[in-house]
C-alpha cells in the first residue's frame, strides 16, 4: 500500500515544509522519519484528500515537538564589481555581518562577480 500513497505523502511533506507550523514560513534543515504506517484496506480511504492532511498535521506534530526556532532572514546577495573593489565588497560585508561563499572571475573582463548572504536586517542602508 506504501507505493500507492507515496505521492500523496511527498505533495504533504512539500506542503508541511512550505507552510510551517511557526509563521508559516518555510521548513530549513528538517528531516523526518517514516517509522510506521496503518493504513485502511479499502483504497477509497488512501486517496489524497485522506492522506495529505492528516500527513500534513503530524509533520506538524512532529516540528513542534522538536522545539523550532525561527531563524533571522537572509538575503542572497550578487555583486559585480573590478577586481581593484573587493577588498571594499569584503569590508563592507564584514560590516554588515555578511559571508561571501563564492568568487567567480568574468572571463574576457576584469570584472569579479561576488555571491554572499546578508542578513536582511543589515541590509538597510544601503545607496
Amino acid at each position: 500500500y506504501l507505493i500507492e500513497i507515496k505521492e500523496h505523502v511527498n505533495s504533504a511533506f512539500q506542503w508541511a515544509t512550505k507552510e510551517g507550523p511557526l509563521c508559516e514560513e518555510n521548513m530549513r534543515g528538517i528531516r523526518f522519519n517514516l517509522m510506521d504506517v496503518t493504513l485502511h484496506t479499502d483504497a477509497i480511504h488512501r486517496g489524497a484528500g485522506q492522506i495529505m492532511p492528516p500527513t500534513r498535521r503530524c509533520c506538524f506534530a512532529a516540528e513542534l515537538t522538536g522545539s523550532p526556532t525561527l531563524q533571522e532572514p537572509v538575503f542572497l546577495v550578487e555583486i559585480t564589481c573590478p577586481q581593484e573593489a573587493m577588498s571594499g565588497v569584503y569590508n563592507c560585508m564584514n560590516l554588515r555581518r555578511g559571508c561571501v561563499f563564492e568568487e567567480n572571475q568574468r572571463e574576457g573582463t576584469p570584472l569579479v562577480q561576488v555571491k554572499a548572504h546578508l542578513p536582511v536586517s543589515e541590509s538597510f542602508g544601503f545607496v
